[in-house]
């Protein structure tokens, strides 16, 4: 059976123990759902190699909860130890993060850091002592750097005011398209969630995450995450669309229809706000 920590994109790290026969997994560093700490998000039976269970995720969509229960049937390899599953939340709710098909994947967290040893992402950051105004210090440097196209630079002041106040979601957002354009694609995904999380009516937010499926040519996401922005009112002038999200989704023909109407509505709402601050992508 799964034992020790345990790490997956949409849940962060987790601690496996056992209680009255069942197995649950403790989240320890809250994820980009920013779960209390020690709280159960995964927990169950195991019947030989199958988990079979219940799983709590941040979910979005105009009618979901911001957390929810889903079952779950996960298989565990004894290889490598790892958990695979096929999460399937609720109709008409989306979890943001997770993979194609709704792959989940957790990993022994020793086996996360051997294959990514120069990648702590935003999990890693923490506010051990806030403070206020240096963390507005921070962040405005780093929205100056990031108007400079300095990604790096950006990326560092960013991440220096949310370590002194993590409740700003410019700082996540900041953090998330400068790693984007750093090609940093699910780093970005996992702070541009934060920044969600702490204002999920910023359009601009549900943008960028869309480019940022993109990177990674989920174009179920990124198209579910481009609709909630436009959604918001996310406005673009016509022809200044991110090129990548763009060359994706008009790839596919079952994804271009769609895409077209909601490129459409983006131009509207640009023409409908006019005289008002232009919000813009990477």
């Amino acid at each position: 059976m799964p034992q020790g920590s345990y790490q997956a994109n949409v849940l962060g790290r987790v601690e496996w123990s056992v209680a009255n026969e069942r197995v649950v997994a403790h989240s320890v560093d809250g994820g980009p759902c920013r779960f209390k700490p020690q709280s159960p998000v995964l927990e169950g039976q195991l019947l030989g190699n199958v988990l079979v269970g219940q799983l709590t995720l941040c979910l979005e969509g105009p009618s979901c909860p911001s957390l929810g229960t889903v079952p779950v049937l996960a298989v565990y390899s004894t290889e490598d130890r790892s958990l695979t599953a096929y999460v399937r939340p609720q109709a008409g709710c989306q979890v943001p993060g997770l993979g194609k098909g709704g792959l989940l994947v957790l990993q022994p967290a020793e086996a996360v850091s051997a294959q990514a040893p120069v990648r702590g992402g935003v999990a890693r950051l923490r506010t051990e002592k806030r403070n206020t105004e240096a963390a507005k210090e921070a962040l405005e440097r780093g929205n100056q750097l990031l108007g400079k196209k300095d990604w790096s630079g950006s990326a560092a002041e960013f991440e220096r005011s949310i370590t002194l106040d993590d409740r700003n979601w410019v700082a996540f957002f900041g953090l998330g398209t400068a790693w984007l354009m750093r090609g940093q694609a699910q780093d970005s995904i996992d702070a541009l969630n934060r920044a969600r999380l702490l204002n999920p009516r910023e359009s601009s937010i549900h943008y960028n995450l869309a480019c940022a499926y993109s990177r990674l040519g989920d174009k179920k996401q990124a198209l579910a995450s481009l609709g909630q922005a436009v959604k918001l009112g996310f406005a673009i002038t016509e022809g200044s669309q991110d090129a990548e999200l763009d060359r994706l989704l008009s790839s596919d023909g079952a994804f271009l229809n769609k895409y077209l109407g909601l490129l459409q509505q983006a131009v509207a709402n640009n023409k409908a706000s006019a005289g008002r601050r232009q919000q813009t992508g990477p």
